[in-house]
């Protein structure tokens, strides 16, 4: 699918994030070129991804917002027919190279929520009549913002961990990116901030703002293809641990298919991005899946010390 360019982006914190989405393509025969946004990359670091063959490197040290807020801009930088996005914390278990693009080019393909996922991605937000949409009071805002349409085209939010647009779409995202840099705090407030009444999911926020009123904005997919076929789908790791760091109660379960990967990319001789981690070692299985909640615990805690303290 070399009319299909995949983008990702991380700093050097997910360099084994971005090494094993990576590896999980070429390992499942996928032969699609890679940008990845860099941010505090060396030398070293950028060799890692370089050396596996059809990568290039968009530095980003001088972006000083989070780097969720550069999934638009680096996607520019393709030039292919089709342009998808994918998050560095993830990976694909098969051959996916003919479920990433849209359908058609004047679509997004997307997630969108369903009617019962939707209530989480607005907490403690005032809903319609049926509890499900989004809310009328972010609606209101996001219209005034993109300054487009008069009536939301989508009824739900999308999930931006992944989504692949037609070339044709590059004037939607030249306007996500250009609300990005309006809307959005300019510093770096990490990758949710409840402090933003109506773009507290920062990229997220901003992209459905874009999808409900911008006029120029792709057709949302009617089918998100990527969790239909068990050989064939984009896991991705939300939350914290990430794998390389630990499991969470619901991240062990691919702890097989994941580390199949790291063996794979041994297998190739590839430059690792470092000595690999314990949890990323098959014979320490049992031992990662009894330090499940553990370390799970432990993050939590860590999290909300960092909330109390700022």
């Amino acid at each position: 699918m070399k009319n299909n360019t995949i983008i990702t982006a991380g700093d050097r914190n997910y360099l084994w994030g971005i090494f094993l989405m990576i590896a999980s393509l070429r390992k499942n025969g996928m032969d699609e070129p890679v940008i990845v946004g860099t941010k505090g990359f060396d030398s070293e670091a950028a060799a890692v991804l370089t050396g596996m063959g059809d990568v290039r490197l968009f530095p980003l040290d001088d972006f000083r917002r989070s780097l969720t807020c550069c999934k638009a801009m680096v996607m520019l930088q393709a030039g292919s027919d089709y342009i998808t996005w994918v998050d560095s914390d993830g990976f694909f278990t098969g051959n996916c190279s003919a479920r990433l693009i849209p359908e058609s080019p004047d679509q997004i393909h997307i997630r969108m929520r369903s009617a019962e996922e939707q209530p989480q991605a607005f907490k403690g937000y005032t809903y319609g009549e049926d509890g499900h949409q989004i809310p009328q009071a972010v609606l209101k805002v996001w219209k005034e913002n993109i300054g487009g349409l008069d009536s939301p085209r989508i009824p739900r939010s999308c999930s931006a961990c992944f989504l692949s647009v037609h070339r044709n779409a590059r004037p939607f995202l030249e306007k996500w990116h250009e609300q990005m840099m309006t809307v959005l705090p300019a510093g770096n407030v990490g990758v949710v901030d409840r402090s933003l009444k109506y773009y507290h999911q920062l990229d997220e926020s901003v992209l459905n703002s874009c999808l409900a009123f911008f006029p120029q904005a792709p057709r949302v997919s009617d089918t998100y293809r990527l969790n239909k076929d068990p050989n064939e789908l984009f896991i991705h790791f939300i939350g914290q641990p990430k794998p390389w760091q630990g499991w969470t109660p619901s991240s062990i379960r691919h702890f097989d298919r994941y580390v199949s990967v790291v063996e794979f990319a041994q297998s190739q001789g590839w430059q690792m991005p470092g000595k690999i981690p314990a949890s990323l070692k098959r014979e320490n299985r049992r031992l990662c899946s009894l330090l499940v909640h553990p370390v799970n615990l432990k993050y939590k805690i860590c999290k909300r010390l960092r909330k109390w303290f700022g």
